[in-house]
């Protein structure tokens, strides 16, 4: 067992030579405000929170498809009504209850995420984006676990605070891959991930809140161009089938074949499993996820990849253990790994 944990300074010294690639999970919001982000899954918090009771139908429904998929529920009510009204066995009470659920789903989809997130990037205080932004400027490329917008508003706080000359040397281009074919015509932004001009280094492994597959295109909501909330932008995208972009399937292979269905999705995918030299020594540092069994696919795709060093911020030594499997696997790819303290990480404050 290693004799002590590094501090994330000792890290950062340790890896200052070749790539840096940072894997962030839900700690990274945590660490904001452990209220707001401590729920495991959309589903469970909509039950934890009474949004969908446990004796209704809906319930029964997200059981019987062995799902915890918004989207694939709330499509399936949906086309249900249609297949009953064209065999005429539907009264309109019925129907009207399936859609009124369907509704209520939608409504849920975003009262769970807003309701758990600050309404707005002003929300957040120029300090705590500091040091956020600190945190994430030192890295070559980003890959998150959260569809919460801090990442986003941080990379956005970062290029601001770099323009003014409040954060120096920043390793980190903030490009996400998106870009904009219309030239100003449109409400949203589009992802192309062979834009030559716009090659991502900020991947979202699971989704996010702004980004919504559009069926033919996956495009990205910005405040910038449209000037309004995005409670009231994502409640028009459900209306017009436009769903975001989220993995809150319950467990890693369910997972995976959500990413793997799915053009954005599976880029990031690709691209995690991709990263490192074979020739450098690379380092990736995690913050944020322990990893555990429902992130299996995540695994998969560091042991994949080239990576040499691989970096776990944990809580205290006593958690190393939970790493064993991970170790050995790794040792087996001729990866090292190393643990660091996350609590000497200054993310927020």
């Amino acid at each position: 067992m290693q004799d002590k944990l590094l501090t994330y300074d000792e890290v950062l010294e340790a890896t200052k030579e070749n790539k840096r690639f940072l894997l962030l999970g839900n700690g990274f919001s945590m660490a904001y405000n452990k209220d707001r982000f401590s729920f495991t899954s959309l589903f469970q918090s909509a039950v934890d929170k009474g949004l969908i009771d446990k004796q209704s139908p809906m319930y029964e429904i997200f059981k019987d498809f062995e799902t915890t998929d918004f989207e694939e529920i709330i499509k399936n009510l949906e086309i249900s009504i249609k297949v009953l009204n064209a065999y005429q066995i539907l009264r309109d009470d019925d129907a009207r209850m399936i859609f009124n659920d369907a509704n209520k789903l939608k409504e849920h989809l975003v009262d769970i995420i807003t309701n758990n997130h600050p309404a707005k990037i002003t929300d957040i205080t120029d300090e705590e984006f500091i040091h956020s932004a600190n945190f994430i400027k030192n890295y070559d490329r980003i890959y998150t676990l959260n569809y919460d917008l801090l990442l986003y508003w941080t990379t956005i706080k970062l290029d601001n605070f770099f323009e003014d000359k409040q954060i120096k040397n920043k390793k980190l281009e903030i490009k996400d891959g998106f870009y904009d074919p219309d030239k100003g015509h449109t409400d949203y932004v589009t992802y192309a991930n062979n834009n030559s001009t716009n090659k991502p280094n900020i991947f979202y492994l699971h989704g996010a809140l702004h980004i919504f597959d559009k069926k033919h295109k996956i495009i990205k909501n910005t405040y910038k161009r449209t000037e309004r909330a995005l409670r009231e932008q994502t409640l028009e995208n459900l209306d017009n089938e436009i769903y975001p972009i989220f993995v809150s399937e319950g467990t890693s292979s369910q997972k995976k074949s959500k990413i793997l269905h799915n053009a954005y999705l599976n880029h990031c995918y690709r691209s995690l499993k991709s990263i490192g030299s074979k020739r450098k020594d690379d380092h990736l540092i995690i913050f944020g996820t322990m990893l555990k069994t429902n992130d299996e696919h995540i695994q998969d795709a560091i042991m994949e990849n080239s990576v040499k060093n691989i970096y776990i911020g944990i809580g205290s030594k006593d958690n190393i253990p939970e790493f064993d499997l991970f170790v050995e696997r790794a040792s087996k790819r001729f990866k090292k790994v190393y643990f660091y303290d996350y609590k000497s990480v200054k993310v927020w404050r």
